[in-house]
């Protein structure tokens, strides 16, 4: 590892832009999915810089109505994955394609879809379940699908506008910004995030702020806001908003990095910035380099060291060290 800030970078083969990306640790190294603007999955090693297409059944394989359909392939812009009984499971969708489950591997069909279910706009793995379930915003509703196949869905309502999960004291949370938070098990709205959806927030994440869970919001204004994810006030931000994209912001996680809280937002101004939660305060100079937007951002670890990922329209992720941007 360098002393830069810009650890690696690698070009899909596609040379398409990237649309998302999701990272799951498979023993001890990151596992990266991501989905391109033609609609096809890809996998990346870091550790080994070594890219893979997995061949995937068709999601509409098992509908009577595909038999029209005999040249119909899968057309994937959303990505989620799980490790489950030592497999990858994804979960990926589309602009013009529901959701369906794979086995990331083998490129089996493990839950499938058929052509009149609702499009997909974004998937988020909902945490510390097992079997993974995976929450879906889609241009109707937010359905939760998980295994075995034949497990009822679960469905909240209004479109999401930008979705996240959450594991919060042993329960798992679906956040949205239109639908609020919800509990899973006990099927209740927690939180209403009335005050996030009537700023124009579309990217949002989960974090904690000593031992108070918070949420994250990025708007189209560029500016990003701390919400309460519990209580009374939770529609109006804890204070005030952070500004320093100039535009979209497009994606956002967030990380723990020794005891600060940090989110990390993408934008379409082609930058990334990283921002002290318990501080409300901008960390450093903006991470440039993309040409283009940043459409996709994740937080993991890489051999030991806090690391961000990030994608978009250039065709390229880049990963950073966040250890070196906090000096």
């Amino acid at each position: 590892m360098s002393d830069a800030p810009l650890l690696l970078s690698s070009e899909i083969p596609s040379s398409h832009r990237i649309e998302d990306l999701a990272v799951v640790e498979v023993g001890d190294a990151p596992q990266v999915v991501c989905a391109d603007w033609a609609g096809t999955v890809w996998t990346w090693d870091p550790l080994r810089d070594v890219w893979s297409k997995p061949s995937l059944t068709c999601a509409f394989a098992e509908d009577p109505a595909a038999a029209a359909y005999p040249d119909a392939g899968n057309e994937i812009h959303s990505v989620a994955v799980a490790v489950f009984d030592g497999r990858l499971v994804l979960a990926a969708g589309g602009y013009e394609q529901p959701a369906a489950i794979w086995d990331l591997d083998s490129g089996e069909l493990l839950r499938a879809t058929t052509y009149v279910e609702p499009y997909v706009y974004s998937i988020a793995t909902v945490k510390g379940e097992n079997p993974p379930r995976f929450a879906i915003e889609t241009d109707v509703d937010i359905e939760v699908l998980g295994l075995p196949a034949d497990a009822a869905p679960v469905v909240l309502p209004d479109v999401g506008g930008g979705l996240a999960a959450a594991r919060i004291d042993g329960r798992s949370l679906i956040v949205s910004v239109n639908a609020g938070v919800w509990d899973l098990a006990g099927g209740e709205q927690l939180t209403s995030l009335d005050g996030a959806g009537g700023l124009g927030a579309s990217a949002v994440a989960v974090s904690r702020i000593d031992d108070r869970p918070i949420i994250v919001t990025g708007t189209d204004a560029g500016a990003v806001y701390v919400w309460e994810l519990f209580g009374d006030d939770s529609d109006e931000p804890i204070r005030s908003p952070l500004t320093r994209h100039e535009g979209h912001i497009l994606a956002l996680d967030t990380a723990v990095v020794g005891d600060r809280p940090l989110a990390v937002t993408g934008g379409r101004d082609e930058t990334l910035r990283i921002w002290d939660l318990a501080d409300g305060t901008g960390v450093g100079a903006p991470l440039v380099g993309h040409r283009g937007s940043v459409k996709a951002v994740e937080t993991t670890t890489l051999r030991g060291r806090h690391v961000v990922l990030s994608g978009g329209e250039d065709d390229v992720i880049r990963v950073w060290d966040l250890a070196v941007l906090l000096r």
